[in-house]
């Protein structure tokens, strides 16, 4: 994710990159993080590689602790710290709009009826 810029105490104020691809392994895991069923809603794990890979508000920073590898975002700007990324209630969202279009644009109803179809067909 990021590189070591700056050391303060047992804190490390980590770099951030632009050119940051998250793995496959992190992708998932963010997924579950901000709702998506990554066997279940392969549709929206584009939410997820997004929402890891959106820039930082202004004035956060990803920072760790040495002592047990610990991973949190700190604002240099109002010295508010917190242990989820600033825009996961964001993407927490987007995931809920995303699965309501689909649902009005029958999305889920169709996979649902595949789903079934093909449970049918194995049972046979």
């Amino acid at each position: 994710m990021a590189g070591a810029l700056v050391r303060i105490g047992d804190q490390i104020v980590l770099e951030d990159y632009d050119t940051y691809v998250p793995s496959e392994k992190e992708i998932w895991k963010y997924a579950q993080e901000i709702g998506i069923d990554p066997e279940q809603e392969p549709e929206l794990m584009w939410l997820a590689k997004e929402g890891l890979m959106a820039p930082l508000p202004a004035g956060w920073r990803v920072c760790q602790n040495t002592q047990n590898d610990d991973i949190y975002y700190f604002n240099f700007n109002n010295g508010e710290s917190s242990w989820e990324h600033p825009y996961d209630d964001h993407y927490k969202n987007l995931v809920i709009q995303e699965r309501e279009k689909m649902l009005a644009h029958g999305s889920f109803k169709k996979k649902e009826k595949k789903k079934k179809k093909k449970e049918k067909k194995e049972k046979k």
